[in-house]
C-alpha cells in the first residue's frame, strides 16, 4: 500500500470542476486523488475521501454573508486557488476524515488506540482464530501494507510522533488470501519452534488449527 500523508501532501482539483460543484450547493464527496463525486441516493463508491458534505456558498444571500474560498469546505480545511488547480489542505480535519472514512476503510489505526477491528467479516474470522496463537490485528495490517495494493490515508507527525490512518485495499479477495497465507505460515512457524504444546491443545486451539488447514 502507499501512504498518503496529509501533513505533507495537498489534494489538487481541476478549478473549473471545483467551482461548478460548489455552485450547485449540493452534497459532494472529494477523494484523495482530487476526484469530485456527487452524493446521490445511491451508495457512495468505497474509496478514501478527504471531504464529504455540502460546501458553503461563495456568494451568500441576504441572510448569510459569502464564505471566503479558504474556508468553503469548513474551518479545518484550507482551500487555495493555484491558477488552473484548487489545492486543499486537509491536515487539520482528521476528525472529519475519520468519520467520513470509517464506513469505507478496511481498518482505522491510531497511535492511541491501535487497530480495533477489520471492516470485513472474513478477515475478522481470521483474527478470531489466529489470536489463539498470539497473533493480532497489528501483525496482519503491517503485512497487508507491505503485500497488497491500496492506500493508507493518514496524518503522521514525527515530533511528537503521532499517527492516525484509514487503510483501503484495491482487491479485498487478494487481501483475504494474503492474510490467511501469512497467518497460517506464522502459526506453522510457532509449531516448528515448539512454542505451542501440541499435547495439551485447548478446544479453541484445535479449532484454529482445523480452520487454517494445519491439522
Amino acid at each position: 500500500m502507499q501512504f498518503f500523508n496529509l501533513t505533507e501532501k495537498r489534494i489538487r482539483i481541476d478549478k473549473k470542476a471545483f467551482f461548478e460543484a460548489i455552485n450547485l450547493s449540493e452534497p459532494i464527496g472529494i477523494t484523495y486523488q482530487g476526484e469530485i463525486v456527487k452524493v446521490q441516493d445511491t451508495v457512495l463508491p468505497s474509496m478514501p475521501y478527504i471531504y464529504l458534505g455540502t460546501p458553503a456558498s461563495l456568494v451568500g444571500d441576504a441572510a448569510t454573508p459569502p464564505t471566503p474560498l479558504a474556508k468553503v469546505l469548513g474551518e479545518n480545511y484550507e482551500v487555495k486557488d493555484e491558477g488552473e488547480k484548487i489545492a486543499i489542505d486537509a491536515a487539520r480535519a482528521w476528525k472529519e476524515l475519520l468519520q467520513i472514512n470509517e464506513p469505507f476503510a478496511l481498518y482505522c489505526d491510531t497511535t492511541a488506540d491501535g487497530i480495533a477491528e477489520f471492516n470485513d467479516k472474513e478477515l475478522e474470522d481470521l483474527i478470531w482464530y489466529s489470536c489463539e496463537f498470539g497473533l493480532n490485528y497489528r501483525e496482519v495490517a503491517e503485512h497487508l501494507e507491505k503485500s497488497v495494493d491500496g492506500v493508507v490515508l493518514c496524518i503522521e507527525t514525527q515530533r511528537p510522533y503521532n499517527f492516525n490512518g484509514c487503510a483501503f485495499v484495491d482487491d479485498i479477495e487478494a487481501a483475504r488470501e494474503e492474510a490467511k497465507k501469512f497467518l497460517k505460515s506464522a502459526i506453522e512457524e510457532k509449531l516448528q519452534k515448539g512454542e505451542v504444546d501440541m499435547q495439551n491443545l485447548s478446544d479453541e486451539e484445535e479449532a484454529a488449527l482445523a480452520f487454517f488447514g494445519i491439522r
